[in-house]
């Protein structure tokens, strides 16, 4: 692999700060976002001092003396605004959840979330158990917190994310840190909502709260662990180059250790693929894939590496991770076995972010590819041995001779033997018309299809209707039984790979600079499907088919006594293209073209909202909105 240009380790990462911004929203003005080092201390000592409190006093109804605890820290600097949410939230946790035993969790996770919407996660944990622990009502048992070691619980671990925060602010931090981080502090969050719910019910709660108590406890003993990454003192100073400066042999080399000694003999001398994705693969990318494999003649090998954070790696992760595993023939990791020094490799160097690679290894150990999926998409197991010369690209694009026509768009598609689809008699028939659409909206597709069934059958025309959903990660679309028994409707598979074949096409031609007809008319397509919007295809023996947007289509086919004139029969098509290009001459309309990142592009970004790691993507647009 060639070198790149060394960065220092502050550059290559987010800081915690850079996290806090992101994971905000910014319409509320909060000086403490990302609460100081010493506010979160006084926030500390007092859910502590308010824990001594409650439990000591039995059942005697304490609420003034707590009032006068929490007032006494408002001539701290910066804390007044954040001790009136704390009595905000403390009274929400009350009236949602603790009074009357039937608590709703969402909904108090809501409007405590609204009230700390400008708080980074960290801050939100910190004022929510303090909210918690002032929440106290002499009707609950809180002994059964001090039973369950809760209390205790929630001290040690509030008392490690503070410091783990702090931590953060002084060091650059990795990307695999930042998920760690928000993923233990939502938890810890949700945690403690779920102890007042459980509380509430009064009865039959020790079971319960003794489990919450263990999460708490893993969590705390993961931060504590992953804190070691922190620090001259703890590591190697040159860590993040020296897990740069591994080769690919000896990470692959890795990689076999993680894999059982009878798959790892079917690599031996093999092209392999190594497969990145997280635990969020959609199960359609992972059924075309496996169809593709099947069928690949032993040419070469996939290994399956599922990249998920240590922490976020749980029953429910562990459980997607083998229902998805059980789909495939294929090599596949448990992600608990990867390490975090070859997981920071394959971000770095392999460039994975979020959407799904392929990175390409042939049989001595070189890098033919850093992503095969698009290649795989379009040319299926002809794309072998993969590589990334655009002289391939070419050879094979010359070699089909590919226009924009129906073969282009159902080559290597796979469908089931009853879906009713055959293009191969359907493009020798030159009076068959077949009209692939797709949109969500269901009064446009069954009005446009009234109204095209209608033309086709004036002009004397074999019709064959395709629905091709919505766009990829728009949703599943509309059913047959909703569209009609004679429109044949494609299984979700076959519509992500449809889908997914156009993005991979459009990636081809803008790396090859070819604006040639077929990158024009994909980029129309993908950008009405991507937009959730309606679309028509039409097309006629092996002539080039017609695109439009779902309006333009509607109105074709509404106007057809207006165009009809001679243009019946095997002309309907070149009448459909003509009028088309008449009523759409003087209108001027834009394409917002949605790609998919599958590669190198640098950082992350969170979102303010869910926190979560959000989809990247690449924008081409013409004009403003």
């Amino acid at each position: 692999m060639a070198a790149e240009t060394k960065t220092s380790p502050a550059s290559r990462y987010y800081s915690f700060d850079k996290s806090s911004q992101q994971i905000q929203t910014t319409n509320k003005t909060n000086s403490f976002q990302t609460l100081e080092p010493d506010v979160g201390q006084h926030l500390l000592d007092l859910i502590q001092s308010i824990f001594q409190v409650v439990v000591a006093s039995k059942d005697i109804d304490q609420s003034a003396e707590l009032n006068k605890m929490i007032s006494s820290l408002e001539t701290f600097q910066g804390m007044r605004q954040v001790l009136n949410d704390i009595r905000d939230i403390s009274c929400e946790m009350s009236c949602n959840l603790l009074a009357a035993g039937s608590g709703n969790v969402e909904k108090t996770r809501t409007a405590v979330l609204e009230r700390l919407r400008s708080y980074s996660w960290s801050a939100k944990v910190v004022i929510a158990i303090a909210a918690f622990a002032s929440s106290y009502s002499p009707k609950l048992d809180l002994n059964a917190l001090a039973e369950a070691k809760l209390i205790e619980g929630m001290l040690k671990v509030v008392r490690t994310n503070l410091d783990f925060s702090n931590r953060l602010k002084q060091e650059s931090m990795k990307e695999a840190m930042l998920e760690l981080y928000l993923n233990a502090t939502k938890n810890i969050f949700d945690i403690v909502l779920q102890i007042s719910t459980v509380l509430s019910r009064r009865e039959d709660v020790h079971v319960e709260l003794e489990s919450l108590s263990k999460q708490l406890t893993e969590i705390n003993i993961q931060l504590q662990d992953n804190m070691k990454y922190f620090g001259a003192e703890r590591i190697s100073p040159n860590w993040y180059e020296e897990v740069s400066e591994i080769s690919t042999s000896e990470l692959i080399a890795k990689i076999k250790k993680y894999i059982e000694v009878r798959d790892s003999e079917k690599l031996r001398n093999k092209h392999v693929l190594f497969l990145i994705s997280d635990l969020n693969i959609s199960i359609e990318e992972i059924k075309v894939l496996e169809r593709l494999y099947e069928k690949n003649e032993r040419k070469y090998e996939i290994v399956w590496l599922p990249i998920v954070g240590s922490l976020a790696y749980d029953e429910k992760a562990a459980a997607r991770f083998w229902e998805l595993r059980q789909m495939t023939k294929w090599i596949g990791v448990e992600p608990s076995r990867i390490e975090e020094e070859v997981i920071q490799y394959i971000k770095r160097e392999w460039h994975f972010i979020k959407e799904a690679i392929a990175v390409s290894v042939n049989e001595v150990g070189e890098i033919t590819c850093l992503n095969a999926l698009p290649m795989l998409w379009t040319w299926g197991n002809r794309a072998f041995p993969f590589t990334d010369k655009i002289t391939l690209w070419n050879e094979l694009d010359e070699r089909n001779g590919w226009t924009w026509r129906l073969d282009l768009l159902f080559d290597q598609l796979i469908l089931p033997g009853d879906s009713g689809i055959d293009i191969q008699s359907w493009t020798k028939s030159e009076g068959t018309l077949v009209c692939l659409f797709g949109g969500g909206d269901i009064s446009w597709n069954q009005e446009f299809i009234q109204k095209v069934k209608y033309a086709a059958r004036s002009a004397g025309v074999t019709l064959k209707l395709v629905y091709l959903g919505v766009g990829k990660n728009k949703g599943k679309g509309l059913t047959r039984n909703q569209l009609g028994r004679d429109v044949l409707v494609i299984q979700s598979e076959s519509q992500w790979q449809f889908w997914s074949r156009l993005e991979s096409i459009l990636y081809a031609k803008i790396r090859l600079g070819k604006k040639d007809e077929v990158m024009q008319e994909a980029l129309k397509v993908v950008g009405y499907g991507g937009n959730g919007e309606e679309w028509a295809m039409f097309s006629m023996g092996e002539g080039a088919m017609v695109t439009t947007s779902g309006k333009t289509a509607l109105t074709i086919m509404e106007d057809y006594q207006m165009w009809r004139s001679d243009m019946i029969g095997v002309r309907f098509l070149e009448g459909i293209k003509k009028y088309k290009e008449l009523i759409t001459r003087d209108v001027h309309s834009c394409i917002n073209l949605h790609l998919p990142v599958m590669g190198q592009i640098p950082g992350i970004m969170i979102c303010p909202e869910c926190s979560k790691v959000m989809d990247v993507f690449y924008t081409y647009r013409c004009c403003p909105e």
